[in-house]
């Protein structure tokens, strides 16, 4: 079967069909799958039954897999695996809870951050768990002419900083579910106040700063786009905090713009992957009684430039 590719929007991500994963990728695929997922940025392949041992395969089409730099999420029987899952077993959750509800690209606090994520839904909720997609060059491409020759050749400040309990970057959750939200957020922090510090908790402000340009140029396709980490990037060399963080804030809003975003929907089974140095991404609140697993994998990438 032909490898076609089907819009997701009008401005970003495709639905790759005529893959089967249960089986190796043969090569003309994988160099037309890696041809439209530079095109669209964010790829889905819906319904996947693939054990992690696949999804592992299907991940190597794009290149050297990475380790988290935090280990105590990984799934024991995989640890390249890295586990997001709202479930607790024994009062102890067995995945990273409430992570990336912040707009951003990943790891950006690193000195060579991921340049793809993948993620799995091996268990996906009824209700709620979208995960939402900007395109950073559709962004730097909107920008005016000022502003773009105030950011070009500039470079931010990345600090790693725990972010959890926000459970949803979406800036459109209404009251009830806003309700809800606090909610779940007393909870886990009388939990947290009454445990040991969490994982992220204990890493928390202790990884080095990194610089990386605010505009970034794509290493695949040569484009410039904006590189932003909502909560991470902290500030910008050169120019004083209270003009860096309101500009920083104002570039990630544009890049946000509701009527820019890619809302996916999980089913059960699908396989997501997404370009970091051309997109940002935030997750979005998942109700505590709808169990949510996912396993997430990420390719190494190389210094931005």
């Amino acid at each position: 079967m032909t490898l076609t590719a089907e819009p997701l929007s009008e401005f970003l991500g495709a639905e790759i069909k005529g893959l089967d994963l249960s089986r190796p990728i043969d090569p003309a695929d994988r160099a037309a799958l890696l041809e439209q997922f530079w095109r669209h940025k964010v790829i889905a392949i819906r319904g996947q039954d693939v054990d992690p041992d696949g999804f592992i395969r299907f991940a190597e089409a794009f290149g050297a897999i990475e380790p988290f730099f935090i280990s105590a999420y990984n799934l024991p029987s995989h640890p390249q695996i890295y586990v997001l899952s709202n479930v607790r077993k024994d009062g102890k959750p067995i995945g990273r809870d409430g992570a990336g509800t912040h707009w951003h690209s990943d790891s950006t606090f690193t000195e060579k951050p991921s340049s793809v994520t993948l993620l799995h839904g091996v268990t996906v909720p009824s209700r709620g768990g979208d995960t939402l997609f900007a395109d950073t060059v559709d962004a730097y491409e909107r920008l005016d002419p000022a502003t773009k020759a105030l950011i070009d050749g500039r470079r931010a400040v990345h600090r790693y900083q725990r972010k959890e309990f926000v459970f949803s970057g979406d800036r459109a959750v209404d009251a009830a579910e806003r309700a809800e939200i606090e909610r779940l957020k007393a909870t886990r922090l009388a939990e947290e106040a009454a445990a040991a510090p969490s994982p992220t908790a204990r890493r928390s402000n202790r990884e080095p700063d990194r610089l990386h340009p605010l505009v970034r140029t794509h290493p695949v396709t040569g484009r410039k786009a904006l590189y932003l980490n909502d909560e991470m990037t902290v500030g910008i060399e050169g120019m004083p905090e209270a003009e860096a963080v309101p500009l920083l804030r104002r570039l990630c809003e544009v890049a946000t713009a509701p009527d820019r975003v890619l809302r996916f929907k999980w089913r059960q089974g699908d396989i997501v992957a997404w370009d970091n140095a051309a997109t940002v991404h935030t997750a979005t609140f998942t109700p505590p009684d709808e169990p949510r697993v996912m396993h997430r994998l990420t390719i190494e990438g190389t210094v931005p430039f």
